[in-house]
């Protein structure tokens, strides 16, 4: 694997989008929604460099589209977003991310190590009415996270500077029961910031200079 993967950024499930970006700027963090906020179904907060959060409601998909994902055999999807929604409130998910503009590498190497996985190219437009796209792979294994490939064009922004003086996420605590840390290991080189512990999935962020924890704040 060429050394292009590096953590992305993770999820935080609420029930009230808007009501969560106020606590969330109340604390002093700058929030972006993820679209027009009137439809918008997920908020982010941008630091400089490294892990980014979104804060998310649900995945905005109509019962349609989810009935078609079913049938074009997207179940792993379908499952892997049910489990998000399961946690009412909470983190919900981490992701890898490509520094390229594709995942070809990637999905050169899930088939070479023999791991489904469903691909999809995505795109919305942001707040400020700029049409993004990226490309996602999700792994049939729903306890692995998923990969994502740089946005293009790049949304985030080249200065951040929180009201609250956080400038960073230093580390993200993943549980390391279900997670196949063997192909993580040859996925992920470089993975400073990622710390494994007892238990499944996302279990907490912590900041580089502060001990604010989104889960006190929601």
């Amino acid at each position: 694997m060429n050394n292009n993967v590096q953590l992305s950024h993770v999820l935080y499930r609420v029930q009230d989008l808007h009501t969560a970006v106020k606590k969330i700027q109340d604390v002093g963090f700058i929030v972006e929604y993820g679209t027009d906020p009137d439809k918008a179904y997920n908020a982010l907060i941008w630091f400089e460099k490294g892990v980014f959060i979104e804060i998310y409601h649900n995945s905005g998909l109509p019962g349609y589209i989810k009935w078609m994902m079913k049938i074009f055999g997207y179940q792993s999807v379908l499952e892997r977003m049910r489990q998000w929604e399961n946690v009412k409130e909470g983190w919900c998910e981490w992701s890898l991310e490509s520094t390229l503009e594709n995942l070809n590498s990637e999905k050169q190497f899930f088939k070479n190590e023999n791991i489904g996985f469903r691909f999809h190219k995505a795109k919305r437009k942001d707040v400020y009415g700029n049409k993004l796209t990226w490309e996602l792979l999700m792994p049939d294994d729903i306890d692995f996270p998923f990969l994502m490939s740089a946005y293009l064009p790049d949304p985030r922004p080249k200065e951040v500077s929180h009201p609250n003086g956080i400038v960073g996420v230093r580390s993200i605590k993943v549980g390391a029961d279900l997670l196949n840390t063997q192909v993580l290991n040859q996925l992920l080189i470089n993975q400073e910031g990622l710390e494994l512990v007892q238990g499944k999935g996302l279990q907490t962020v912590e900041f580089i200079n502060s001990d604010l924890k989104i889960e006190n704040i929601l």
